[in-house]
């Protein structure tokens, strides 16, 4: 996956890709009490937002059907078939942890505005609020080029509150530059 993240999207000045990002946050904290842990595997960030891409090293068969209630239930066939965490479910914490990192440290990324500065946003966009909490976040699930994917009795990703993909690693790429057009496009018609 980080070679063809690298490959698609080094030269791309509108692309920032993180590997392996370990993010710590006290304001978080474990059920233990300890400071609050994320690990992401990919973290793509452009202009209008961001991508998590969950790698699964599975070289045989994914399968994914609907848990009856919204959720999506995964089993691996591999030496016989064996659940397995939903990943989509565990992007989805990460990008809550995310969220809430950047929030909480918003001005130190983002600034503090002035009084001047605070009205004028405030007249402008109707709020003095800067901030990531509702930053488009997307999820994207790679497994191995070998493996296969089976969407049992018609599954589908996820639409809300965005998209989500489940793919081959050699897909994601496409996927991404899909997305990041379509997020072009909106912020284009709303000038």
């Amino acid at each position: 996956m980080t070679h063809y993240l690298h490959r698609a999207f080094a030269a791309d000045p509108d692309v920032q890709v993180l590997i392996d990002l370990r993010l710590v946050e006290p304001a978080q904290p474990e059920h233990d009490g300890t400071p609050g842990v994320c690990q992401i595997d990919h973290l793509l960030i452009h202009r209008w937002g961001a991508f998590i891409i969950e790698s699964k090293s599975v070289s045989t068969e994914v399968s994914v059907r609907s848990d009856g209630s919204g959720g999506d239930e995964w089993i691996r066939t591999y030496n016989g078939s064996h659940g397995m965490p939903s990943p989509i479910q565990q992007a989805n914490r990460q990008a809550q942890f995310l969220r809430t990192y950047l929030q909480n440290h918003r001005e130190q990324l983002l600034g503090k505005l002035t009084g001047g500065s605070r009205l004028l946003a405030k007249m402008l966009v109707g709020t003095d609020q800067r901030g990531f909490t509702q930053m488009p976040m997307q999820i994207i699930v790679a497994i191995s080029d070998t493996g296969r994917i089976t969407r049992l009795n018609n599954w589908r990703e996820p639409e809300k509150p965005f998209r989500t993909f489940v793919a081959k690693a050699d897909l994601v790429p496409d996927k991404v530059r899909g997305e990041i057009e379509a997020h072009r496009s909106q912020g284009n018609s709303l000038k």
